[in-house]
């Protein structure tokens, strides 16, 4: 079917959007608000499927979530219907190691005004909210700092956050075409592989107003201008009550409920380790 422009900028928040660098950041921070970062699927043995009817119904219709694969895909189609010239990138993850795995992340660089920037909505936890300007040194966004360097001996740009530590590498990309077998192939790795984090951990993340909502394994975080706040969901209620209060998610009541069994096992588990 035909993209809905209008019905994609109802779910995300937005009453239009510009094709400039000012809409570009706010298309960006509105779908990352509206539309969380989790991996329901994978943590339930399930691959997510790709095709554009199916993401629209679960990301647009019944309101629900994904990663990178399916939350980057529908972007792509908000992109190609405002005009942006968007450019597929498949990245490899670092999270602070001197290089990545298999490119198993999906994001985008669009080509606006002269200048390049990195567009990304389905990275999760510490990615920025707005898009990054590729080759402009460090940048403020909300209350963190990114920059992109170019790595001569991997050949890719970096997207990295600064910390007290020093510059801490999120992920590299290149440049090399990125065909659907690709991301096929990278989406399978991603949800059905023992080695990635997504079939064995379960993730939700959500941007807010002035900070964010993380969830890791049954431990929840807010952090919010002031506020810091961690707790614990123990059971299915509590689990219900987060999701779809806090996280705005349309799953069901089976589906929250096998989250939660597996969250149990696991813990059981690491626990009897």
């Amino acid at each position: 079917m035909p993209f809905d422009l209008p019905a994609y900028l109802q779910r995300i928040g937005l009453e239009a959007c510009t094709t400039d660098e000012a809409g570009l950041k706010k298309l960006q921070a509105a779908q990352i608000a509206a539309i969380p970062f989790e991996n329901v699927l994978p943590f339930l043995g399930q691959v997510p499927v790709l095709d554009p009817d199916s993401l629209w119904r679960k990301l647009v219709m019944q309101r629900c979530g994904g990663y990178c694969f399916e939350l980057n895909a529908l972007l792509s189609d908000a992109l190609a219907a405002l005009g942006f010239s968007a450019r597929k990138v498949l990245a490899r993850v670092r999270m602070g190691a001197a290089e990545g795995g298999a490119r198993t992340h999906l994001a985008f660089v669009v080509t606006m005004d002269g200048g390049e920037w990195l567009v990304d909505a389905g990275f999760g936890g510490q990615a920025p909210a707005h898009p990054v300007r590729i080759s402009a040194g460090e940048q403020q966004i909300r209350d963190q700092v990114y920059r992109i360097r170019f790595e001569e001996g991997s050949g890719e740009h970096v997207l990295e956050r600064k910390t007290d530590e020093g510059w801490f590498p999120l992920y590299g990309f290149d440049r090399v075409e990125v065909r659907p077998a690709d991301i096929e192939a990278s989406n399978f790795l991603c949800a059905a592989s023992p080695e990635q984090a997504f079939a064995g951990s379960m993730k939700f993340y959500r941007l807010t107003e002035n900070g964010f909502l993380s969830f890791l394994d049954g431990r929840a975080r807010l952090v919010g201008n002031d506020e810091r706040r961690e707790w614990q969901i123990r059971d299915a209620d509590e689990l219900t009550r987060f999701m779809r209060q806090d996280l705005g998610l349309g799953y069901g009541d089976d589906t929250i409920r096998a989250i939660a069994t597996r969250l149990e096992s696991l813990l059981k588990t690491a626990g009897a380790g």
